[in-house]
């Protein structure tokens, strides 16, 4: 339905389409991290295992897991609201966000979407564009984020923005005409 998918968006930042094309790459990624490490990020002793989710388990599928993780990174919500709408405690729900954002992270980089970060990265990025076909046209811009204000006089005062009038952080970003975001710079301060 037109309404729900409108939703689905607002929530995720994605399109059902989006979600279910990216849900094998983080099954896969869910099933190789945790039979190597717990979901407190320990590495599991002796051999690997595969993981099991449990019954009870506040997230009791992958697709749930992946749910969870792009509300949580799309809207930045207080992790006692994000657990309170999720069934959980405060506790369990830092777990999930650190140990699916690795996953996260994980399948995307198996589906070639994790932008570079070095000039090498760069390098070899649209070297593999340029095999696509056509060249891509890209657009450079820079992004700039608020942070809260450093405690530190220096720290203040070096990422202080003058046009933004806030604390901020900046990045450059290399992007294709299908907003395909392929290079994301060092993080620079606010000046």
């Amino acid at each position: 339905h037109k309404d729900n998918s409108k939703s689905f968006r607002a929530l995720t930042g994605v399109s059902h389409e989006q979600f279910c094309a990216l849900l094998p790459y983080f099954e896969a990624a869910h099933e190789d991290y945790l039979s190597e490490y717990e979901m407190t990020g320990e590495r599991r002793s002796g051999k690997r295992r595969s993981p099991s989710i449990y019954k009870n388990s506040p997230l009791p599928s992958i697709s749930d897991r992946l749910f969870f993780i792009l509300v949580y990174l799309k809207n930045n919500p207080l992790q006692e609201y994000h657990a309170a709408c999720f069934g959980m405690n405060q506790k369990h729900c830092n777990i999930f966000i650190h140990c699916l954002t690795k996953i996260l992270r994980l399948s995307l980089k198996a589906k070639g979407l994790v932008p570079a970060e070095t000039d090498k990265e760069l390098a070899e990025r649209l070297a593999e564009l340029s095999k696509e076909g056509d060249k891509p046209v890209l657009l450079h811009d820079g992004t700039e984020r608020e942070i809260p204000r450093p405690a530190d006089r220096d720290m203040q005062k070096e990422r202080y923005s003058g046009k933004k009038k806030r604390h901020t952080v900046k990045n450059a970003v290399i992007v294709t005409m299908a907003c395909l975001v392929i290079f994301v710079s060092q993080t620079v301060s606010g000046k």
